[in-house]
């Protein structure tokens, strides 16, 4: 009873930061002029932009197979492609479950371990972090000022003037600081009495297998394979963006390296931990159109039919997989 209030208590925290979050994003916002505009997009390019953020989800899939078969395991790549879409199902409830909900479900349909399979999701966010800065790195070469004037404007500045408000407590934080510090030393010294307990050994069991997982990238059997992945995977979604352009009179002069710092900055507002990045991904987009001579109304409109179409497609994706995952393997025992 107590973990499901506690569950219950999480869901509706996060979604109260995500409403906040939309509600900033919004409140400048003429809404019947933003009505307007998405009644009047063209809806075949954002059908079409949707393509393109399957055929991501298609190429996850094998990146993250080429990841598990040094563990000498071979799940079924379908599975896997079911275990990633209803980890992106799972963050529409609690963020950043999605990880850990697919290696689950990996762990269900093919009996693969679950720390080694979250340490190849490790692998995984690390490199989709060195692709996102090569991403900025592409987009300075061709947009240096109007990139720097808005992370200086909307990211660096504001946060400067977050720190210098919070110098105040600095003394809290030290005492915190400091309190983290004596538990972990306490930690090491009595390391040996607190390895005997059932709890402390499966959890570092766990962690043992979550290195098991980062390992498996040393012995991939073809590591340009998995780095022409990762590039197909990014050049997918920036062609989500980039196609999704031509479905609104005010984006359709921008191009494919417009394309690339959208999903840059995209990026950047899944880290906010909020349902589907509802609310971050909807201010960072619209105000990063913004640079491109776009009103705020018209950065919204395309903030909101991306976001909304794609989460749409993940949706209907992960219920997809979880009838598959869970109804459809005991209609084959079944029938067996």
């Amino acid at each position: 009873m107590y973990q499901k209030f506690v569950k219950v208590l999480q869901f509706v925290f996060f979604l109260t930061i995500g409403l906040i979050l939309l509600y900033y994003a919004f409140r400048d916002i003429d809404l019947n002029e933003l009505m307007l505009q998405i009644k009047q997009a063209d809806y075949r390019w954002v059908a079409l932009s949707l393509v393109f953020a399957t055929l991501a989800l298609v190429f996850r899939a094998f990146r993250w197979q080429l990841l598990i078969e040094p563990l000498d395991e071979h799940p079924k790549r379908t599975n896997i492609f079911h275990a990633i879409n209803i980890g992106y199902l799972a963050n529409f409830v609690f963020p950043r479950m999605g990880e850990i909900v697919r290696c689950g479900i990996l762990n269900r349909t093919d009996h693969v371990a679950a720390g080694s399979l979250f340490g190849t999701v490790i692998v995984e966010r690390i490199f989709d972090v060195l692709m996102v800065v090569l991403t900025l790195c592409i987009i300075l070469l061709f947009r240096f000022h109007m990139v720097v004037d808005f992370m200086m404007e909307q990211m660096i500045q504001p946060l400067i003037n977050n720190l210098q408000g919070m110098m105040h407590l600095g003394w809290p934080l030290a005492f915190i600081a400091l309190t983290i510090l004596i538990f972990l030393f306490c930690m090491w010294i009595f390391r040996k009495k607190l390895s005997k307990i059932s709890v402390i050994q499966k959890f570092k069991d766990l962690i043992q297998g979550v290195f098991t997982g980062i390992q498996s990238a040393r012995r991939m059997r073809s590591f340009g394979l998995f780095m022409l992945l990762n590039i197909l995977v990014f050049v997918m979604y920036a062609l989500q963006s980039y196609v999704m352009f031509f479905s609104l009179e005010s984006t359709t002069s921008l191009g494919f390296v417009d394309a690339l710092f959208i999903l840059a900055i995209s990026s950047l507002a899944m880290i906010v931990p909020v349902q589907g990045g509802i609310g971050a991904y909807h201010w960072i987009v619209s105000m990063g159109l913004t640079i491109y001579g776009l009103t705020r109304e018209e950065g919204m409109v395309f903030a909101t039919i991306s976001h909304s179409v794609t989460s749409i497609l993940f949706i209907l994706l992960g219920a997809v997989s979880l009838f598959f995952v869970f109804f459809g393997s005991r209609s084959k025992k079944k029938n067996v």
